[in-house]
């Protein structure tokens, strides 16, 4: 439990952390910031929400949700345990006060949109790859929504309300309860799946869903979402072929190419992604910052470590002035920060991987530290002083070239090792150079140094 800055108070009753009484906790799991900014009584929020609710416009489902999932100081939604302890209030509440026998069509929205809620918070709190107790909660959820959705329409005999026109009632309530209620539990339950993948035919299931949330967002002209669904579709479809490649029977797909191109595919899709985020949000939107953070875990493992480095470094920085240092995007960047703090090399001649630190007597001695090994245990590392010519920088590090004669126009460029080569002259080290019009070359280990910290980008 985080510690409590002294004088925090809710901002609701002013009263203090009252601890062990039940909702009576002072919590603050937001954007917002400072001493004392953003901290309220879990009971507090929960009475301020039911307040709203009930002055909400009876068809406004935005005004009736959001002071349920969004801090009301800092407009950014709530996260972790905070976040799901608001949504159970929330399906208490709504079940409570809209959820009786005979209830309106409106009133079915307001549960259904309360279930939504809390599965949004248990599925962004579930752990990836991980199928958790969030996990499974969400599914069971999003399954008991799809069953209130199956229901609502057979009881309002709803099967031509897509064909009337769009400025009536029964348009608008199809629209919703079909795109914000069953396309968009198709397309977690699509999600979902993915977290515990362990075959193809998990993949299958996966695409299943998102294809199935596509083709109800087409048909009720929500666009955007669909292209959400279509880049999911795409995303997975290349991920399964990356999952089965080497247990295809399918001869003419089995050729040496197939790796290069799935992986191409799978680096342009998320590239595409973040990009289009960027320009249509901007780069403060939080789906700028999330995509931007997968895209750059995916450059990071493709061995692009400057550009991976450049885009966290700028989005980092975003990320913690927009949702703040504790957010936990935000943590996310400090720790891929920190992971690029690390320049690898292999020592020779034994061939271990140490962290190299710094060089002395003007580069003929590299300071590493290690040996690093999986999972790490720095604690047990040792530091050590090795003649420079004995390190080779392993895939992945910035380097600079140095001592070239017959392409001295490398000298001084900035790269990165991509891939190790050995030739009958000995170990040579594919470097790519982030200048562009630079083409890769094969550099001799003795003519590259590893650059610590990078230069200024010339787009800077």
């Amino acid at each position: 439990m985080a510690i409590l800055p002294d004088g925090a108070a809710c901002y609701f009753c002013l009263g203090e952390d009252e601890g062990a009484e039940e909702g009576l906790s002072l919590v603050r799991d937001c954007s917002c910031r400072g001493d004392s900014a953003g901290f309220a009584h879990l009971n507090c929020l929960v009475t301020y929400a039911e307040q709203k609710c009930r002055a909400a416009n009876y068809i406004d489902m935005e005004a009736f949700t959001e002071p349920w999932h969004k801090c009301n100081n800092c407009k950014q939604p709530f996260q972790n345990q905070l976040a799901i302890d608001l949504a159970s209030a929330f399906i208490s509440f709504t079940e409570a006060t809209y959820g009786h026998p005979g209830n309106s069509k409106w009133d079915k929205l307001k549960v259904m949109a309360a279930l939504r809620i809390k599965i949004m918070s248990l599925s962004n709190n579930a752990h990836d790859a991980i199928m958790n107790m969030d996990t499974t909660e969400a599914i069971m959820i999003i399954n008991k929504l799809l069953s209130m959705v199956d229901h609502t329409k057979e009881d309002l005999k709803m099967s031509g309300w897509i064909h009337m026109p769009k400025h009536s009632g029964e348009y608008q309530y199809y629209t919703m309860l079909c795109g914000d209620f069953e396309a968009f539990s198709h397309g977690q339950l699509g999600r979902l799946t993915l977290k515990c993948i362990g075959s193809q035919d998990d993949y299958k299931i996966s695409i299943k869903h998102f294809k199935k949330a596509r083709a109800i967002y087409n048909l009720v002209g929500m666009t955007d979402q669909a292209n959400v669904m279509e880049f999911k579709i795409k995303t997975e479809t290349s991920f399964m072929l990356a999952f089965t490649e080497e247990n295809l029977k399918d001869e003419n797909l089995k050729d040496k190419n197939l790796s290069s191109t799935v992986k191409s595919l799978i680096f342009q899709t998320w590239k595409d992604d973040y990009e289009k985020n960027l320009n249509n949000n901007g780069i403060e939107s939080r789906f700028t910052i999330r995509s931007g953070l997968e895209y750059a875990k995916l450059l990071r493992r493709e061995a692009c470590f400057i550009e991976a480095l450049r885009l966290v470094t700028k989005l980092a920085h975003v990320s913690r002035r927009v949702l703040g240092p504790e957010h936990k995007m935000t943590k996310e960047y400090d720790d891929l920060l920190k992971s690029f703090e690390v320049r690898e090399v292999i020592v020779l001649p034994d061939i271990r991987h140490f962290q190299a630190l710094r060089y002395e007597n003007e580069g003929e001695i590299c300071v590493v530290q290690g040996p690093i090994t999986k999972p790490r245990e720095v604690d047990e590392e040792r530091i050590y002083r090795v003649e420079s010519y004995l390190t080779l920088p392993f895939i992945g590090c910035p380097v600079i070239c140095h001592g070239l004669l017959s392409a001295s126009h490398l000298n001084g460029e900035l790269g990165e090792v991509r891939k190790m080569k050995g030739t009958e002259d000995g170990i040579r080290l594919a470097v790519y150079f982030e200048k562009k019009g630079v083409k890769s070359a094969l550099v001799k280990p003795g003519n590259v140094q590893v650059a610590f910290e990078l230069p200024s980008s010339s787009e800077e």
